[in-house]
């Protein structure tokens, strides 16, 4: 038995029989044709690519209907690749000039284009460079005459190893009997990550040797929970992950019958639970989740493939629908959080000069560098604010100065007054907010408070600062540690200097649905947490089992803990007690 240890990118577990994906190396050699084979070469790879994108428009259909509009803008992106003249250009004048094949043209310009994506040590550039290979190996195919497809041959259920995924691959597993998958390299951010996510596939990515370390046929356990690859595990090992595997099928039956039951712990202790929403993504299944409200809304999606920032008035209508989607209840819209892995396609000077782009110029710093991007979305929120008697608050990203949110404060005021001097009012008070997620904000909290309404941790950024560890790189993965005993003091810390203000916190980060971690939380006196909804049910289940006075007790003596597997410890011998 061997037990690699990788990211974990899709919760559940899947046990089954190794399938392992040929190469998809699509290196091509050198080439060359006859000057009269020019024109045969250019016809060629002009059908090919006709031939691509019916293939990425059949796709981006099938992806819609099933999946939503976030990933089938993920074949939008791909089409618009393909459709580059550059791309297109280069090829041409490769076959014209050099004489060269169609294919070795293609695959010479594709890895001209991706070369300046490796140069740029951050994940999500290195996922644009696989989106990049993603449309080049649907082309070699196409040029080919169309490769037998490998998963179709697959006949019975399968758990998929491979060195690595593209999302068109991802996109088909469901249907040809793949129940899991595993890769050598990618991160939680990946497009096949979050493809996987939504297809409920237990996914683990970033093992590094799997597709060297198993072989066909081999039995596999994919642990989505625990980021873990069993390869060929004894007896006991299979006989406890079935267990497992049971208990996740009662939990989700039970989960069904819990949706109208209250948020409150077994001793009476009210939680607020909201979701973290995104309108793209919106289905069936959400809309019947009853939550408290939306504790976070990402807008940095308006601001992606768009030549131009989105007006004030193609945001006021999203906020407006999503605003009625949530009624009464309290709606949490961060302002855009732009930088780092979410780069917009319209041209911002301060991008460029960003070494280290998760530390640069992101969040309310890059707003308060470009103002009227800033005005622009605070006058769409307030406006919505205006027709609707939601109960808006408004979160700024980033913070980590007091300066920044007086800035916010004040372009805050002047909107409501040029508002009201036209006559429009919210119709209940807008609140104003800050993302503590950067340590200097948590320890200098106590000289913001008073500017702020109130307080949401995120912290997913707040850990991976605190610890200086990259979560989403595979080589330091392991360290992104939210037992940390740096954590649990600082999320303390945060929470007592609001409580001193009567000022309410929410937790809108991954440790939110950590059920390890859980406890902890609501006894260090958490009001809020926001989960995905896909989460949702899950953590409102395990808040319903917990005691909080129990979660108190561990809560205080987690704080006193000196290591991670000192709290660790401590909670697992109190799940014991409990059980």
């Amino acid at each position: 038995m061997l037990v690699l240890k990788g990211i974990a990118a899709s919760p559940g577990v899947a046990i089954g029989p190794a399938v392992l994906l040929p190469g998809d190396n699509f290196a091509v050699s050198r080439q060359y044709i006859e000057p009269a084979e020019v024109k045969t070469e250019l016809q060629k790879m002009l059908h090919a690519m006709q031939k691509t994108l019916d293939e990425l428009d059949s796709c981006e259909k099938k992806v819609l209907s099933t999946l939503g509009a976030e990933y089938a803008n993920l074949m939008s992106t791909h089409k618009l690749i393909l459709q580059d003249p550059a791309l297109k250009d280069s090829v041409a004048k490769k076959i014209r000039t050099e004489h060269l094949s169609a294919q070795a043209a293609l695959f010479l310009t594709l890895q001209e284009l991706a070369s300046a994506f490796d140069k740029i040590e951050d994940p999500f550039f290195k996922e644009r460079r696989n989106d990049i290979f993603d449309v080049g190996k649907r082309l070699v195919n196409n040029l080919e005459g169309g490769k037998r497809e490998f998963l179709a041959s697959i006949n019975k259920p399968s758990l998929l190893v491979a060195h690595n995924l593209y999302p068109s691959d991802t996109i088909n597993l469901q249907e040809n009997q793949v129940i899991g998958f595993c890769t050598d390299v990618g991160g939680k951010t990946s497009h096949t990550a979050l493809l996987a996510q939504s297809l409920n596939l237990p996914a683990v990515v970033g093992l590094s040797t799997a597709s060297k370390d198993v072989k066909n046929g081999d039995t596999l356990i994919i642990d989505g929970e625990n980021g873990l690859l069993v390869i060929n595990p004894d007896r006991y090992t299979l006989a406890n992950y079935r267990k497992i595997q049971r208990e996740i099928k009662k939990t989700d039956a039970l989960l069904k019958t819990i949706n109208h039951l209250p948020v409150i712990t077994q001793d009476g202790r009210g939680v607020k639970l909201y979701v973290n929403y995104d309108p793209r993504t919106d289905n069936k299944e959400n809309k019947r989740l009853i939550t408290d409200g939306l504790g976070l809304l990402r807008t940095e999606f308006l601001y992606m493939n768009t030549p131009t920032p989105p007006t004030e008035d193609d945001q006021y209508r999203m906020y407006l629908a999503v605003l009625k989607r949530f009624d009464m209840r309290p709606t949490a819209i961060r302002l855009a959080d732009l930088g780092a892995d979410k780069m917009p396609d319209f041209p911002l000077d301060e991008f460029d000069k960003d070494a280290n782009p998760f530390m640069g110029c992101r969040g309310i710093r890059l707003f308060l560098k470009n103002p009227e991007l800033l005005y622009t979305q605070l006058r769409a929120i307030v406006r919505t604010a205006c027709e609707v008697p939601a109960q808006v608050k408004i979160m700024i990203p980033m913070v980590s100065t007091v300066e920044e949110v007086r800035h916010v404060r004040k372009a805050f005021n002047e909107v409501l007054k040029e508002l009201e001097s036209a006559g429009k009012k919210p119709l209940n008070r807008v609140a104003l907010g800050a993302m503590i997620e950067v340590p200097a904000a948590a320890i200098a909290l106590d000289g913001m408070i008073g500017e702020l309404d109130f307080i949401s941790i995120g912290t997913n950024d707040l850990i991976q600062y605190l610890i200086a560890v990259d979560r989403v790189n595979q080589e330091v993965a392991h360290m992104y540690d939210p037992c940390h005993p740096a954590v649990a003091r600082t999320i303390n810390q945060i929470i007592q200097t609001a409580h001193k203000r009567n000022k309410r916190v929410c937790i809108c980060g991954e440790i939110a649905a950590d059920s390890r971690m859980l406890p902890v939380l609501l006894g260090l006196g958490v009001d809020a947490l926001s989960v995905t909804p896909r989460m949702y049910l899950r953590v409102k289940n395990n808040i319903r089992n917990l005691n909080f006075e129990n979660c108190s007790d561990l809560a205080q003596a987690a704080l006193l803990m000196g290591s991670s597997a000192e709290i660790r410890q401590l909670i697992d011998n109190n799940k014991n007690e409990d059980s």
